[in-house]
């Protein structure tokens, strides 16, 4: 049963609804990490095979976000337009993680490349309905933080999950917490063949548990309209939803900058700080950012959630500044920015999607179609799309100014500072950006309510 506007769901259902993103953001840091040093290690694929093979499953990717969102919205059934994909793609997910992650002897480009594009089709089949799904429980604008926040707590564990794997299993920096679990060596040996299987392993055990606790624990959406939404309407989102597009190119120019400094981490942490503990401040920003999913979520019912949104971007920017200056080998300084970073970087995770469904209503009341999968399938979209563009700014200006990517290559100054620019100055304009296209954003709590309000009367006499 959907929530009227003064109901809030209890903290079981919300735990029940955000297990699901743990597995979901497991199964991302191999395929984006991993996974094509694995295969061309181990799986017997050319570089070139691995090149185009990721290349299009990440484009394909992308624009198989919009189309499962619109499809979803389109879905009737008892158990609402949400859970049935949930439910039926998930074991087809399980399946395809251990084929992708647990490939077994020789394999060749076409196998793989059939592998990797079933499991993108089938992790969107479970993504894009399970993020939408949530924008839809509540109409309460402060209630749609707090389910965010959950969910997306959820994520922020799935990463750090992802990445504390690896660097409990495979950096030298673990050896000595090895020693202490394993004092006569770990069970299976620490190469990329085993970090595979337990990752694969990990996910398949918490996809089923955790998909089955959220359809069973957490409510159906709250639909009002009555009927399907028309194709014409769905491809013209982006141009008549004004407030969702301002949204949008936000995101779009957050995500940007954050994923440039994303693409660059490891270089930038080795070649410009001389640190080699790579993982471990990257884990340790994400252990930070969990712990920060309440207070970001207290912060949106005290300011608003695009000025809250706003304040984890400056934190974000100021904290990238910062790293300009750091001297090379200062790990107290690193650690504290990167613990500092932490912090903007949970609530840059948890408030666009419940803006995003703020602005379902807005659209809700111009067309009288809900239609929260196509919104924050575009906002995956977004995020997906930057991905890809951020490692060609990045790397295209390596390649432009000189500098060199593989491992040992003695870089001169020049070279170096393009890196520190790179990987500082270029995230911290084009964030800054961002920032400035959602200061003033114009749907806040007061305007939200009279639109909900419009929305409710509707309902009503109908």
């Amino acid at each position: 049963m959907a929530l009227s506007k003064h109901e809030r769901l209890s903290t079981g259902q919300l735990l029940a609804y955000s297990g699901l993103a743990m597995p979901l953001q497991i199964l991302l840091i191999p395929l984006i990490v991993f996974l094509p040093t694995f295969y061309a290690q181990t799986g017997g694929v050319n570089a070139a095979g691995i090149a185009l093979i990721f290349f299009v499953a990440r484009s394909w990717d992308a624009i198989s976000d919009p189309i499962v969102g619109a499809l979803s919205d389109r879905t009737k059934s008892q158990w609402g337009r949400r859970k049935p994909w949930i439910a039926i793609a998930t074991p087809f997910l399980m399946f395809l993680t251990w084929q992708l992650l647990v490939p077994g002897d020789e394999v060749n480009v076409t196998q793989l490349g059939l592998t990797i594009f079933a499991f993108n089709v089938f992790w969107t089949m479970v993504q894009v309905p399970y993020i939408s799904w949530g924008s839809e429980i509540s109409p309460n604008y402060d209630e749609r933080s707090r389910i965010a926040s959950f969910r997306e707590g959820g994520t922020v564990i799935g990463i750090a999950m992802g990445m504390g794997i690896p660097l409990l299993l495979i950096d030298p920096i673990a050896q000595p917490v090895r020693d202490a679990i394993w004092p006569a060596g770990l069970p299976l040996d620490n190469s990329l063949t085993s970090l595979m299987q337990i990752m694969a392993t990990t996910a398949i055990i918490l996809l089923p548990i955790t998909a089955i606790l959220a359809v069973t624990v957490f409510p159906a959406e709250r639909i009002q309209q009555k009927a399907l939404p028309n194709w014409r309407q769905t491809l013209l989102v982006i141009k008549r939803n004004t407030i969702f597009r301002r949204l949008f190119t936000g995101f779009f120019l957050a995500q940007l900058g954050w994923l440039i400094f994303l693409s660059v981490v490891q270089l930038f942490i080795v070649q410009i700080l001389q640190l080699k503990e790579y993982l471990l401040l990257v884990f340790l920003e994400h252990i930070v950012a969990i712990l920060c999913v309440p207070l970001w979520a207290i912060i949106s019912t005290k300011i608003g959630k695009h000025r809250a949104y706003c304040l984890s971007l400056f934190i974000l920017i100021s904290g990238l500044f910062a790293l300009f200056f750091i001297p090379a080998g200062n790990l107290t300084l690193a650690l504290i920015i990167f613990l500092y970073k932490g912090i903007g970087a949970s609530g840059k995770l948890i408030l666009p999607p419940a803006i995003a469904a703020d602005t379902v209503d807005f659209d809700t009341m111009k067309t009288g179609s809900e239609e929260a999968g196509t919104h924050l399938a575009l906002i995956n979209f977004a995020n997906k799309a930057t991905y890809a563009i951020s490692i060609g700014i990045s790397f295209g200006l390596f390649a432009l100014f000189g500098f060199d990517t593989q491992a040992g290559a003695q870089n001169t100054d020049d070279a170096l500072m393009v890196l520190k620019l790179v990987a500082t100055i270029l995230p911290v304009l084009i964030m800054s950006l961002g920032l400035a296209v959602m200061w003033n954003f114009p749907l806040d709590r007061r305007k939200h309510a009279i639109i909900r309000k419009w929305l409710d009367r509707k309902a009503a006499r109908a």
